[in-house]
């Protein structure tokens, strides 16, 4: 039990990790214009998965047939993607990323609308979690109108990043079996979303450009949305979830070493609050 508690510990830390670089891939690549990263990256994340699934099908005869609900997922799950990528490309990517970790909250604030009962631990989370989002999205240095107006947008689609994952983490449930057809379907919906407002006239990535790609389809993308589940199976949902509250510090230590971003104080402040709040509005007990 002790060895699956570390494993699946382990795990959730590794998967918090890549996810958390994927602001650092994003802003390497903001010499691209929004819509043409949108499309190399479910382009990269689509051509690399469906290698993986033909070698996975020749290796295995099983195949779950996707369902409505398969689709259902990868609606969502395109969502997500392209509301964080967009996300990360107009604003900071440490705001954007404690934005985005506040799914836990949307599932509570569903739960209110829903009518369903709601522990006074998890109100009080509640609180301090937009009492936290409110100090980070005030915060910030003073900049001109354009880029001020730019970031607020950034912030905004971080916010409906969160939501879309609150969604999906709750039909999750009912899509076991379907993990890796929900993820192909995710990327296929994204790129068909993007390309109309990819620009023709913008230039092929370079080699480095591609390379990072990779990284962001394969390090971020592809490998945590198979090892999360794996850590769901060894802990419980809520332990990986905590764990996972980590995304926001993996992001400003890889911002701090690869784009040398320092924090602000409207980081060091809203923070604390923030992550607090959401690991109060954590249910508890398993799933």
């Amino acid at each position: 039990m002790a060895s699956d508690t570390q494993k699946g510990t382990a795990l959730a830390l590794i998967a918090s990790a890549q996810w958390g670089a994927t602001g650092i891939w994003v802003a390497l690549l903001r010499d691209l214009p929004t819509g043409t990263t949108l499309v190399f990256r479910f382009l990269t994340a689509a051509l690399l998965l469906t290698v993986l699934l033909t070698v996975l099908l020749t290796l295995t005869r099983g195949f779950q047939r996707p369902n409505p609900r398969t689709l259902c997922g990868g609606v969502l799950l395109a969502a997500y993607y392209v509301l964080a990528t967009v996300g990360f490309y107009l604003s900071d990517v440490v705001s954007v990323s404690l934005l985005v970790s506040t799914s836990p909250f949307f599932v509570m604030l569903l739960s209110v609308l829903r009518r369903q009962p709601v522990a006074g631990r998890e109100v009080l989370g509640g609180l301090l979690a937009f009492a936290g989002l409110t100090v980070v999205l005030l915060g910030g240095p003073d900049t001109a109108p354009a880029e001020h107006q730019g970031r607020l947008i950034g912030d905004a689609c971080g916010l409906a990043a969160a939501l879309a994952m609150a969604l999906y983490s709750q039909a999750g449930s009912r899509l076991q079996g379907q993990g890796w057809s929900v993820v192909l379907i995710g990327c296929v919906l994204g790129l068909l979303v993007s390309v109309p407002f990819a620009s023709p006239a913008a230039a092929v990535p370079d080699a480095g450009q591609w390379g990072l790609f990779l990284g962001l389809a394969a390090v971020s993308t592809l490998a945590p949305g198979y090892l999360y589940p794996l850590a769901c199976q060894r802990i419980t949902p809520t332990a990986a979830t905590v764990v996972r509250l980590s995304t926001p510090f993996f992001t400003a230590l890889f911002a701090f070493l690869v784009l040398g971003a320092a924090l602000g104080g409207h980081h060091l402040l809203g923070a604390p609050l923030l992550l607090i709040g959401v690991y109060l509005t954590l249910p508890r007990g398993r799933r």
